[in-house]
């Protein structure tokens, strides 16, 4: 387990404060008062607990002052997985919820599971020391020691101890030598005094004598086997506890005889190799994220589309040929509601005339027209210039109203549609008032130069005197056709255009309004845009990824070049052959070491007992087999005692009265009721030995590999002056470098202060693979010099690889170490 983060919604003095432990070790700075202790209550309150308030424990409860709020959480990882843990105001500890990464909430159930066998106390007497604990250290005798390496050896042993309570607890409910108010104890009393009774009430029967006989017989058969079975009990428990060394003597006989092995490499050569097997991983591992990157860049390449970086230009070209077109169907509508004014315009000259329109005259015509006719040139001068060209004057305001008011209808305003239409009208009614009143009477006609005239030009079907004043309507309606013809080829060259246009755009794509048209190019220019720097960009990232690749590479060859130097050096060729070379190394380090522990727990005659079975199946064979003789007295131990009671109830019916019967019987009843609670009292006690025994031997499994670690500890602690932790007769002994004994007694504080760390630590080491939890230390080093100091946070760096440590303190030496530092005092100035 690893805490992450801490929130602290109101716990004493702090209240609404987060506070991170990405740091591992993880020091905590501030001077007394700054909250430290409430801090490191808080952590352990939250996973286990906030005191009840009774007793002692009310100045443990830490109920804030300033506000209504008690509790806080906090973010751990277990196994790889996070979870918030929340604990609020409540009964029996607070109210809790665990959530994890996914959202799924828990209660204290869940907490539980993930906390496993380990409760409060348990976790403050194995991962939680302060320097209390450690100004006791020189005051533990011998057996203090014992315990409590026992306690670290077997993870659970406070469970096993209260168990054991539990069990005789049991059993002393049921008999006590010198009880009276127990059940056995009163029906032993009773069984004694029927016995009494039964003695005043026998008489004189025929058959009394055989019965008292076979009575007799079965007693001593019973008493043969219980003495038997007595016989037989130690032996069992010898063949068990044999059964419990079996796998001491085993580890004995082995390192015994294996061999040791040379050694070809220092400690510093180890070390080395180590450390570049750790770069070498490091470097795969980066080798590794590099090449995924690189799969993940080309899997999330952009796909190829239907238009790729290359045929951008084309749909460029589309989106502007699309533009050119829009502003071309704009003109066309516009054309086309020219046309249709046009169109009214020609069919009202047509209608004016009711016969087809012969083509205007050209001024020349209309000159020799006018001397037919006799038209004085002066008034018509003088018209002209009075009226000028009424055609075009009419055009020019027909024009001007029709574009105001197209205007006015594409901007939606009805005043200037209004005026537009207005102003055409009035331009109409002129143009109609003023041919009414401009026409001229010729003085003099020649009547057969101008039907002539007529039948030449078209006019025949027409009055003569018509014929200038109609050459307006003419040309006007000349113009027309040609307008309207220009516009029809327009309207055929837009349409030829578009479906051109058309044609060259995608399936998806024709057919649809250009407005459409032109938002999908867009959209398409957009993707290919962003597709191109999107490549580009990943170009760039491959381009990057590479080199770093290829300087990895560098890195790589060279440090597994020298990673193989070593091995070479080993007589190894690989990382598991090299692995296999330390174990095979390290157990012939510690084979000396091994044989003295193991033979530590093994008497002489323990010993000799087991060098007389060939094999451990040996042993279990007669163990089996003393079992079954067990099993055996105990059937026949049941049997005779039913043939006592038969006889007793035979016994019983030859009394006349029935008195004797009766209490015969009920003493029969008894001695069943005082065999069954006999048995139930045994079986605790056996029970309470079982666990003793299981105890000392969990106990003694764990003893080498925690004095192993300690040794380690203990010895960089000193700077390596103590290189051996023994435990003997005597107490608890260290070893000099220069090979002299110390007992714990003659160190000064400070080193035995350092052996009980080093203990400590060492469990801690030892036990991570099964109870991975926090190692918090509350001013642990207070008699430490600066030098010790730095021996200490070295160790914790190291205890770090696998625990996580955190460590309150108020020295303020310790801001002169080059450590990081948590400063509580000024977390509260913020």
């Amino acid at each position: 387990m690893k805490i992450k983060k801490a929130h602290i919604d109101g716990f004493g003095k702090w209240h609404d404060q987060d506070f991170d432990f990405t740091a591992n070790p993880q020091i905590i700075y501030g001077p007394n008062e700054a909250g430290k202790t409430t801090l490191m209550a808080f952590l352990v309150s939250i996973l286990f607990g906030f005191a009840d308030g009774r007793g002692k424990n009310r100045f443990a409860q830490y109920i804030p002052k300033t506000t209504s709020s008690y509790g806080g959480s906090l973010l751990v990882e277990i196994n790889g997985h996070d979870y918030v843990i929340k604990r609020q105001r409540g009964r029996n500890g607070g109210k809790v919820s665990v959530t994890d990464s996914q959202g799924r909430q828990g209660d204290e159930q869940e907490l539980k599971q993930l906390l496993g066998p380990m409760d409060r106390s348990l976790y403050q007497a194995l991962f939680s020391f302060s320097q209390r604990d450690l100004t006791a250290v020189d005051e533990l005798n011998r057996d203090e020691w014992q315990q409590h390496l026992q306690q670290l050896g077997a993870v659970g042993s406070a469970q096993w101890d209260q168990l054991i309570n539990q069990y005789q607890k049991q059993a002393d409910q049921l008999y006590k030598p010198r009880g009276r108010k127990w059940p056995l104890n009163q029906d032993l009393h009773q069984y004694a005094n029927l016995t009494d009774k039964i003695n005043q009430a026998r008489g004189k029967f025929h058959r009394y004598q055989d019965l008292q006989a076979d009575l007799k017989t079965n007693k001593a058969k019973l008493r043969q086997a219980q003495a038997e079975l007595q016989k037989q009990q130690p032996l069992l428990q010898k063949l068990e506890h044999l059964q419990q060394l079996w796998p001491v003597y085993h580890e004995w006989q082995s390192s015994h005889q294996t061999r040791p092995l040379a050694d070809y490499l220092t400690d510093q050569q180890v070390t080395m190799a180590q450390e570049l097997q750790v770069r070498e991983k490091e470097l795969r591992r980066q080798q590794q994220v590099y090449q995924q990157r690189l799969a993940r860049i080309d899997h999330q390449s952009p796909k190829a589309t239907k238009h790729s970086p290359q045929s951008m230009p084309e749909l460029q070209r589309l989106k502007e040929q699309a533009v050119e077109l829009q502003a071309e169907e704009a003109l066309q509508h516009r054309q086309q509601t020219q046309a249709n004014q046009w169109q009214q315009e020609l069919t009202a000259i047509k209608t004016r005339y009711h016969q087809p329109l012969p083509a205007p005259l050209t001024p020349q015509e209309k000159a020799e027209l006018a001397r037919l006719l006799n038209v004085q040139p002066l008034s018509r001068a003088n018209a002209s210039q009075s009226t000028g060209d009424p055609s075009r004057t009419a055009m020019i305001g027909i024009v001007g109203g029709f574009i105001l008011f197209i205007i006015g209808l594409l901007a939606n305003a009805t005043f200037i549609t209004a005026i537009g239409a207005i102003a055409a009208f009035a331009t109409v009614m002129y143009l109609y008032y003023q041919r009414q009143g401009n026409h001229l009477a010729p003085v003099t006609t020649d009547s057969q130069a101008i039907m002539a005239f007529g039948q030449k030009h078209g006019l025949q079907d027409f009055p003569p005197d018509q014929w200038l004043l109609m050459q307006g309507d003419l040309q006007r309606n000349a113009e027309l056709d040609a307008q309207l013809q220009t516009a029809k080829q327009d309207q055929q060259r837009y349409d030829h255009q578009l479906a051109i246009f058309n044609h060259q755009l995608p399936p998806a794509l024709q057919n649809l309004t250009l407005a459409t048209v032109r938002a999908k190019l867009d959209d398409l220019l957009e993707q290919g845009q962003q597709a191109r720097q999107d490549i580009q960009a990943n170009t760039r990232e491959k381009a990057t990824i590479a080199n770093n690749l290829a300087q990895l590479n560098q890195d790589y060859s060279k440090i597994h070049q020298q990673k193989m130097a070593i091995y070479q050096q080993a007589g190894v060729h690989d990382d598991n052959q090299f692995t296999q070379y330390l174990a095979n190394r390290s157990a012939a380090q510690s084979q000396a070491l091994a044989s003295d522990a193991y033979g530590q727990q093994l008497t002489a005659e323990d010993r000799q007992v087991l060098a007389a079975y060939a094999n451990k199946d040996e042993l279990m064979t007669a163990l089996s087999k003393t079992r079954h003789q067990l099993d055996q007295l105990n059937l026949t131990i049941s049997q005779t005692h039913e043939e006592i009671q038969k006889d007793k109830v035979a016994i019983d019916s030859l009394v006349k009265d029935g008195t004797l019967s009766n209490l015969e019987q009920e003493r029969a009843n008894l001695a069943a009721k005082i065999w069954r609670e006999v048995q139930e009292w045994l079986r605790y006690q056996l029970a309470v030995q079982w666990v003793n025994k299981a105890l000392a031997g969990a106990s003694a499994d764990r003893y080498p590999a925690i004095i192993r670690q300690a040794e380690q500890y203990f010895a960089l602690l000193t700077d390596h002056r103590y290189s051996q932790i023994d435990l003997t007769a005597d107490g608890i002994k260290v070893v000099r470098r220069d090979q002299e004994v110390f007992l714990v007694e003659e160190l000064s504080q400070g080193t035995a202060e350092q052996l009980y760390i080093a203990l400590r630590l060492g469990f801690v080491t030892v036990m991570s693979d099964q109870a991975n939890f926090p190692v918090i230390i509350d001013d642990g080093f207070v008699n430490f010099d600066n030098v010790r100091r730095q021996r200490m946070l070295a160790l914790l760096e190291k205890i770090a690889e696998k625990n996580q440590v955190i460590y309150f303190t108020a020295d303020d030496r310790i801001k002169d170490l080059d450590v990081k530092i948590l400063d509580l005092q000024a977390l509260k100035r913020e």
